[in-house]
This record gives structure tokens, C-alpha cells and sequence, in this order.
């Protein structure tokens, strides 16, 4: 069983990405999460191994200016990759996602119609990508709901704060790409090789043509 200490530490991090920044400064919801995702990247290690095993977190904040602007063509604002390292089974995996000010299903009409275009573009290239509601009303955590193509707005019911939706479903192996060709393709704001990367779907050029998700 993994050390509670460790965890304790891996927790503390992902609420001190967000404790602290006021809302208030960031009128927009996607400056908000671009604070938060900063500060979220980085690593933990485990003093108990000497620093063999690690959590590490790296955040790239989506390019949303200009022509052909990647938020615009894949409707993410943002990605995580998180990586388990120094264990005897290491694992990477990766997600995209987009901001939202307040809960999803109270947005205007066009918001919402908005919201719902850019889940199906960020759905086209993996089952795995989640909305961050930005703290509203009084509410001191951002939250998050996990991306589900049957309900209406493409996104669950259910909100979870951040720090749950990582410790349980991220780091906790419910959630997340593991496909190498996708992890690679987020980890650039243009995410231009998400082009080639879709779901269910991936187009090896290494093998000289397509192979079908396992």
C-alpha cells in the first residue's frame, strides 16, 4: 500500500495550485485556469524511497489567439499529463479539457451550445477530457466534470473538486489517455499532432498505417 504520508504530500500540492489565487483577478474563466495549471505543474517525490518514486504534473495551457487558433479547432483550453515514475510499474497518461465560470448546465443558451460544440471536438480525439467549472457564488474550488459523450452536454452529471477528480480518477487510474501518440500531441500549446491522433483511432506512421485502439 502506498505510503499515506506520501499521498498527503501529492494532495497538498494539487490544492496549493489553486488556494490562494483570487478569483476576482481573473475576469476570465480560461486566465483563472491558466493560474491554476501553472502552478499545478511540477513534481513530488517520496522521501520514504529516497526520491525513486515520483508523481510528476505537466500543464500546457492551449494557444487560443489568432487564425486556426488550437482552442478554436479542438476545444480544449488546457492539458494535463501526469507521470508515475520509480516504481516497477510506471505510467503516463494525459487529458484535455476546457474552463467554464460556474456550473456547466446553468450557462446561457449559447454558452452552453458553445460548450457542447467544444467537447465534441475535444471527444473526437479521446474519450478522456474533462470541464473545470471556475470557482463562483462563494465556491473557494474549482471543480470538475468528466467528459461522457451520451448526456446532453457531452460532460457527467456529477461534480467532483479538483483535487478529487485527480487523486481518484487521474492518479488513481480511472482516467486518462495512455496512448503515447496522444500524450506526445498535447504536450504542445498548437496541439498540431492532435491532427493525426483520434479517438478510438490511431494513425501509426512509425508501422505505415492505422491500428485500432485496443
Amino acid at each position: 500500500m502506498r505510503d499515506k504520508k506520501f499521498l498527503k504530500k501529492v494532495f497538498r500540492h494539487i490544492t496549493n495550485a489553486h488556494q490562494g489565487i483570487e478569483r476576482k483577478n481573473y475576469q476570465q474563466e480560461a486566465g483563472y485556469v491558466a493560474a491554476v495549471m501553472g502552478r499545478l505543474s511540477g513534481s513530488i517525490k517520496d522521501p520514504k524511497t529516497h526520491g525513486t518514486l515520483e508523481f510528476k504534473f505537466h500543464t500546457v495551457v492551449v494557444n487560443d489567439r489568432g487564425p486556426g487558433a488550437a482552442e478554436k479547432k479542438y476545444g480544449a483550453d488546457f492539458a494535463i499529463v501526469f507521470k508515475k515514475l520509480g516504481v516497477e510499474k510506471e505510467c503516463s497518461k494525459a487529458i484535455i479539457g476546457q474552463a467554464k465560470n460556474g456550473q456547466s448546465d446553468q450557462l446561457p443558451k449559447q454558452e452552453l451550445s458553445r460548450l457542447i460544440s467544444q467537447c465534441n471536438k475535444m471527444s473526437s480525439h479521446t474519450t478522456d477530457y474533462i470541464v473545470i467549472e471556475a470557482p463562483q457564488d462563494g465556491e473557494l474550488t474549482p471543480m470538475v466534470r468528466i467528459g461522457d459523450k451520451r448526456e446532453q452536454l457531452k460532460i457527467g452529471k456529477d461534480r467532483v473538486t479538483l483535487e478529487n477528480y485527480i487523486m481518484n480518477k487521474l492518479v488513481g487510474c480511472r482516467h486518462g489517455d495512455k496512448r503515447d501518440g496522444f500524450i506526445d500531441a498535447v504536450q504542445d500549446s498548437s496541439l498540431a499532432k492532435l491532427e493525426i491522433i483520434t479517438n478510438g483511432l490511431d494513425l501509426d506512421l512509425t508501422h505505415g498505417g492505422p491500428s485500432l485502439e485496443s
